[in-house]
């Protein structure tokens, strides 16, 4: 009797086993043709252009994409940051609604020899978005670079304040007063790490989405040339003083200089992080006619970035 027992709870034991064995199968064989919907989002620096972000995410999520975890620099810090702290109807509704007018409002300019603005009124902002939140309570993990100048390395901001950590991520050099902590001054994360694909927090499924914003130059920039050439030449007006303010027109050319190197040198860092990092699939949204500074063209660059993802996403399946 006790063997007749033995033995069918042993075929009861074996037939659980199998069970368990085939559900492993099928799951591992589902997951072969649908691949997990949860994504580990990295979001690049690229000024206003960042505004694209918000409809690449508005994207990811229409067509059934979880975002787990977001890694951004810069504007990518922005964005990330405020859809992680569950703000991004907030952010989107000052995108949308920007103009000139409000943007030089918002960075309120107080030239000082290493910055044109303080940052202070942008700290003000984001403090009546997200108040005091903390990176670790955020509602997805989430993380920021910026770049300390003093050592020269790049800085990975996963916990303390969330404003003062994108305040640094923003810092754009010569424009943004840098972010003083102790010994530590950072600037604008792009210097060291714009695209920060080795940072973000991913689990083994994760699918690693990179979207890029910064406007690599897939052609000569003839728009930069051009704004070049209609600036005068300091000898055309051999009555100036070095005492006196710049012409408007030289102003001008100091930001599209300054723009054009911060441009190349994130083209140049955005390809070794694709090389070191290679994503599941990476988003380049072509910026040919959006600048650093077009904060203004906010709804436009959201549809654009929700275009293009859409696009994306269709043929990557």
């Amino acid at each position: 009797m006790s063997h007749g027992i033995f033995f069918s709870n042993f075929a009861v034991f074996t037939k659980d086993i199998q069970m368990i064995w085939l559900k492993q199968q099928w799951k591992r064989l589902l997951n072969t043709y649908h691949p997990s919907r949860d994504v580990a989002l990295v979001l690049s620096g690229g000024g206003a252009k960042g505004w694209a972000h918000i409809g690449a995410i508005d994207s990811l999520v229409g067509h059934g994409y979880r975002i787990t975890s977001i890694a951004g620099t810069s504007m990518g810090a922005v964005v990330g940051g405020l859809y992680a702290a569950g703000k991004m109807d907030e952010l989107r509704a000052i995108a949308e609604r920007m103009t000139r007018k409000r943007m030089l409002r918002i960075f309120g300019f107080s030239p000082g020899f290493d910055h044109i603005t303080n940052g202070e009124r942008i700290m003000l902002l984001l403090d009546r978005i997200i108040g005091d939140i903390n990176i670790e309570d955020l509602l997805i993990p989430f993380c920021c670079s910026a770049t300390d100048l003093v050592s020269g390395t790049e800085v990975v901001f996963r916990e303390g304040n969330l404003k003062r950590a994108i305040r640094a991520s923003i810092s754009i050099p010569m424009f943004f007063k840098p972010v003083c902590d102790g010994n530590r001054f950072f600037v604008d994360g792009s210097v060291h790490n714009t695209l920060p694909l080795d940072r973000v927090a991913r689990k083994s499924h994760d699918l690693l989405v990179a979207v890029n914003v910064s406007g690599a130059c897939e052609r000569p920039d003839t728009k930069f040339l051009s704004q070049c050439q209609n600036v005068p030449s300091e000898t055309d007006d051999p009555s100036k003083s070095k005492f006196r303010l710049p012409r408007p027109e030289t102003s001008s050319n100091y930001i599209n200089v300054m723009t054009r190197v911060m441009q190349l040198m994130i083209q140049n860092d955005t390809e070794r992080a694709m090389c070191l990092t290679p994503p599941d699939l990476y988003v380049n949204v072509p910026m040919d006619d959006f600048g650093l500074f077009d904060f203004d063209k906010g709804a436009e660059l959201i549809r654009y970035g929700q275009r293009t993802m859409d696009e994306a996403l269709q043929k990557h399946g």
